[in-house]
């Protein structure tokens, strides 16, 4: 492909060419919040002129995308190493840095089109104008996926017995079950560790009753002021109990697309407050959701890892977003269609319409990942078979250790054919990797995040994409 030479190529080349930016040997990064690789290939080569569809949400395009909005979003936030700024000075005073940041709002707006425009054309909006309608259609909607509030409240408990299914069931019965877990935890970490930030930026300004209602939910978030009650120290905690890191994006290399797009989500519509209302009801129907669903993830981390898993964070969840979902629906939801009437209640019903959707593909997103990396053993088989069938012509690399380090996905399904050496295949988030060497091939099917590292004195692979799909 050639370099982009008009709409945003440059600039977002100049961003993504800031040294915080590009990759380096690490695998994890622990101690520095600011280094965040954006892509081991030149971003030069990809375009973002033309809004990706709902059919390209797992394209290496949307990767990328999804982590330079991350950054950019996040660089409004005040972020500070756990273990003090006597390393990462340096790297602190580029993530702020004035060049940096005008970059950042130079490409912003068109790589939100990119990323965000296949939601105007994959979601439809139900015909909700009263107050009356947008009531039945909140309620049915909560009530079809089983959120345990009523808007009477007279269903206070979540049902904590109940057997696992869909993804947490997926995750339990994986071979790695708890390569699984941690991967689905690292998920949750890409917003649970600046929990309610994006929030933060709606508490300012004046808009009547609403304001006051959700400062309510956001104190409760951050512990009422006290550190060891605010719910991202909570949640170190419970990644604590079962060994991952809790710096800030130490697994930045495992994000996988659709929790990039679902976090950057909710930092857009916060960013541009146009986008509030859309935001309230997102929030409204995500908090009706998180009682049950937390519910369910604590019940899979005991299933997977027993007694040593602290799962306070969940069980917290399970218990407060009761409240917080009778509190948005009553007082966000329905106190904003009574101010304003016809004239926002279509946003409302948009925010929890692209919610459901980004929650759907994030969810067929997820459980293909684990079933992909729960059988590399397999698709390393599969790939050796395939090597002798009609392949186009292959990407030629040679790999060394200490090499700079990053995940990608194909936009095809692709076969990894090692000719020489050996190297390690990084699909979950664990320090045990699949290894692979000369002579065997891995097939990489369309959309699965995956990294590589050599671990001979060099590994020279061929990647080779499929005429036709083998699965």
């Amino acid at each position: 492909m050639t370099i982009t030479t008009t709409g945003l190529g440059s600039p977002i080349e100049a961003y993504c060419a800031q040294r915080i930016f590009q990759p380096g040997p690490e695998v994890y990064i622990v101690g520095n919040p600011y280094h965040r690789p954006v892509s081991a290939a030149g971003v030069g080569a990809l375009d973002f002129s033309s809004p990706a569809t709902e059919a390209e949400f797992l394209s290496q395009r949307q990767l990328v995308a999804g982590r330079i909005l991350c950054n950019a979003y996040e660089s409004d936030m005040i972020l500070l190493p756990e273990a003090g700024l006597a390393t990462a000075k340096g790297d602190f005073d580029l993530f702020y840095d004035d060049e940096v940041r005008r970059l950042r709002d130079t490409i912003r707006p068109g790589l939100e089109r990119f990323a965000y425009s296949f939601l105007d054309t994959s979601v439809t909006v139900p015909p909700v104008r009263t107050i009356e309608e947008l009531q039945a259609y909140f309620l049915g909607e909560v009530g079809g996926v089983g959120a345990p509030a009523d808007h009477t409240g007279n269903n206070p408990e979540v049902d904590t017995a109940r057997p696992l299914s869909g993804t947490m069931r997926a995750i339990a019965e994986c071979k790695h079950a708890e390569e699984a877990a941690g991967l689905h935890l690292i998920q949750l970490a890409l917003d649970a560790l600046t929990e309610a930030s994006a929030m933060a930026r709606n508490l300012g300004g004046s808009y009547g009753v609403v304001q006051s209602e959700l400062f309510k939910i956001f104190n409760d978030e951050f512990g009422y002021g006290l550190y060891p009650a605010k719910h991202s120290t909570i949640f170190k905690g419970m990644l604590a109990s079962v060994g991952l890191r809790t710096d800030l994006h130490a697994y930045w290399n495992f994000y996988l697309n659709s929790s990039l797009i679902g976090v950057n989500y909710f930092n857009w519509l916060t960013e541009d407050h146009r986008g509030m209302f859309r935001y309230m009801a997102a929030v409204t129907y995500l908090e009706w959701l998180f009682a049950q669903g937390f519910a369910d993830t604590g019940a899979m981390l005991r299933a997977v890892y027993g007694d040593r898993v602290d799962t306070k964070y969940c069980d917290e969840h399970a218990h407060i977003d009761i409240h917080h979902g009778r509190m948005t629906y009553e007082n966000l939801l329905l106190g904003l269609a009574r101010a304003h009437g016809e004239l926002v209640i279509p946003e409302l019903v948009r925010g929890i319409e692209d919610t459901k959707l980004l929650l759907r593909l994030g969810d067929e997103d997820f459980r293909a990942q684990i079933r992909w990396a729960d059988t590399l053993d397999e698709h390393t088989r599969l790939g050796a078979s395939l090597v002798t069938s009609t392949l186009d012509d292959a990407d030629a690399a040679t790999l060394r250790p200490g090499d700079p380090f990053t995940t990608r996905v194909y936009d095809a399904d692709r076969v990894i054919d090692v000719t020489d050496g050996e190297l390690d295949v990084y699909a979950w988030a664990t320090e045990r990797p699949h290894r692979i060497g000369k002579g065997d091939a891995l097939l990489v099917p369309r959309g699965r995040l995956h990294g590589l590292t050599a671990v001979s004195a060099s590994a020279s692979v061929a990647v080779r994409t499929l005429e036709g799909n083998p699965r």
